[in-house]
C-alpha cells in the first residue's frame, strides 16, 4: 500500500516580528490585520493586546502587573503564507508568550449578567425575508461631537446573535432567554447613559422598540487571569 505523504503543519508563529515601546507623544491607536495576515498594532497596552488575541472583553480579563494597562507598544509582525484571521490571533498569543513572558489561565466565575427577555406586552419583531445577515452600529451625532446617539441596525438576526452583540455595548454577558426562534430585521435607536436628551437608554429602547427587556441576574462568566507578564526586550 502506498501511503500519502504527510502534510506539513504550519507553525502558528510569525516569521518576523518587532515589538517596541510607543512614543509618549503618539496619539494614533490601531489594530490592523492586513490581507495576507500581516499584523500592525499601534499604541496599545498589553491588556488591550491580550483582549484582542484571546477575544475577551475588558471585564473578562484580570490580574497581571499594574503596567499592563499603562505601558503602550507598537508591534509589526509578518507571517509566512496566507493565514486566516483566527490563525493570526493564535500567532499573536504565541508572540505575547515569547516577548512578554505572558502566562494566563481560563476560569469560569459567577458574576453579573443580563438576561434578554420578552417584555410584558410581547415582542415587536419583523421576521426577515432577506438573504444576507448583518448587525451594525451607526453613530448619529456629528463627527466633531462626542458620540452620544446610536442606531443598531439588524438584518436577518437571531435573538441569540442580538444578545451576543448587546454584550459589547453593555460590557456584561447577555444571555438569550426570549425563547424566540427565527431571524428578524430591526432598528434600535438609543443614547448612551447620561444623555437622555438625545434619545432613550438601551434598556428603554429595547422595550419600547422591540418589545424586549433586560434583567440583571447571576451567571457563569468566562474570565482570563493573567498570572505573569514581563516588559519585553525591544527588537
Amino acid at each position: 500500500m502506498t501511503r500519502a505523504p504527510a502534510q506539513e503543519v504550519r507553525p502558528l508563529t510569525f516569521e518576523v516580528a518587532s515589538v517596541k515601546s510607543a512614543s509618549p507623544n503618539q496619539n494614533a491607536v490601531d489594530f490592523v490585520v492586513s490581507p495576507g495576515g500581516r499584523l500592525r498594532i499601534t499604541n496599545l497596552t498589553l491588556a488591550e493586546m491580550i483582549r484582542e488575541a484571546y477575544q475577551f472583553k475588558y471585564y473578562q480579563v484580570s490580574g497581571g502587573p499594574a503596567w499592563l494597562d499603562t505601558d503602550r507598544f507598537n508591534v509589526e509582525a509578518k507571517p509566512a503564507g496566507q493565514p486566516a484571521r483566527n490563525e493570526v490571533m493564535a500567532m499573536l498569543q504565541a508572540l505575547l508568550v515569547e516577548r512578554f513572558q505572558l502566562k494566563v489561565r481560563r476560569e469560569t466565575r459567577q458574576g453579573s449578567v443580563y438576561e434578554l427577555l420578552v417584555a410584558s406586552r410581547g415582542p415587536k419583531l419583523k421576521p426577515s425575508t432577506a438573504d444576507n445577515s448583518f448587525l451594525r452600529l451607526n453613530r448619529n451625532t456629528p463627527p466633531d461631537l462626542q458620540g452620544v446617539s446610536y442606531t443598531i441596525v439588524g438584518q436577518k438576526v437571531s435573538m441569540a446573535k442580538l444578545a451576543d452583540d448587546l454584550m459589547g455595548y453593555l460590557q456584561r454577558p447577555v444571555v438569550d432567554r426570549t425563547g424566540i426562534s427565527g431571524e428578524f430585521d430591526f432598528k434600535i435607536d438609543y443614547a448612551i447613559e447620561g444623555h437622555s436628551e438625545t434619545g432613550p437608554s438601551i434598556f428603554t429602547a429595547l422595550q419600547d422598540q422591540l418589545g424586549l427587556r433586560l434583567r440583571t441576574a447571576k451567571g457563569p462568566v468566562q474570565t482570563l487571569v493573567v498570572e505573569k507578564a514581563e516588559r519585553p526586550t525591544e527588537n
